[in-house]
């Protein structure tokens, strides 16, 4: 009875210790930080290069412009932050 109950046990605890490391790696959250910053800084080389070619107020910045507020708000729900110093200024917001 007592070696049943002392197989139960290690065997309990070995099983728990090949699985709780594969269920730790499987629900961890996407860091999506980098994606996102990709996301704006592609955004705001197109804002500035059209900047330079259109102006600032050209029909052609505004349609950027709306594109990096789609980006900030997939940014958003994504729960990704991002440089606010570096991308909320300027002509890159609204």
């Amino acid at each position: 009875m007592i070696r049943q109950i002392a197989r139960f046990i290690l065997g309990s605890a070995l099983a728990m210790a090949l699985t709780l490391p594969i269920g730790r790696a499987t629900f961890a959250a996407k860091d999506w930080g980098p994606d996102c910053a990709k996301r704006l800084e592609a955004d705001r080389a197109r804002i500035d290069r059209d900047s330079t070619r259109h102006g600032d107020h050209s029909s052609q910045v505004n349609r950027d412009v709306d594109r990096i507020e789609a980006d900030r708000q997939w940014c958003r729900d994504h729960h990704a932050d991002w440089d606010h110093a570096r991308f909320d200024v300027g002509i890159y917001i609204r």
